[in-house]
């Protein structure tokens, strides 16, 4: 090996070590998000279950409405409230976008 390549050969294991941790710090910070919007995830594939078949939010809303308990009828008014926000601002955005 002439003395030319010895650097350079050091540099490029250096570079694909350290490629290898940033590969793996990535996939630590991806998981992290992962485990965390799965909520959001969740609410959303049941806001899209519900647009797809409104049948679905007709029969959970009159099963809230025969709930006499005030706090469901409460975050069911909040989630309500949440849903028309939701509505709202993704029709802004995408008026913007064109």
């Amino acid at each position: 090996m002439s003395s030319r390549k010895a650097p350079i050969l050091r540099r490029r294991e250096w570079l694909v070590s350290q490629a290898a941790d940033q590969r793996s710090e990535i996939t630590f910070v991806a998981s992290e998000l992962q485990r965390s919007f799965r909520w959001v995830d969740m609410g959303f594939a049941v806001g899209q279950a519900l647009r797809t078949h409104p049948r679905l939010a007709i029969a959970g809303s009159s099963l809230l409405l025969r709930v006499s308990n005030s706090k469901r009828l409460l975050w069911a008014g909040r989630l309500f409230t949440a849903w028309e926000l939701f509505n709202l601002v993704r029709s802004q955005w995408s008026q913007r976008r064109m």
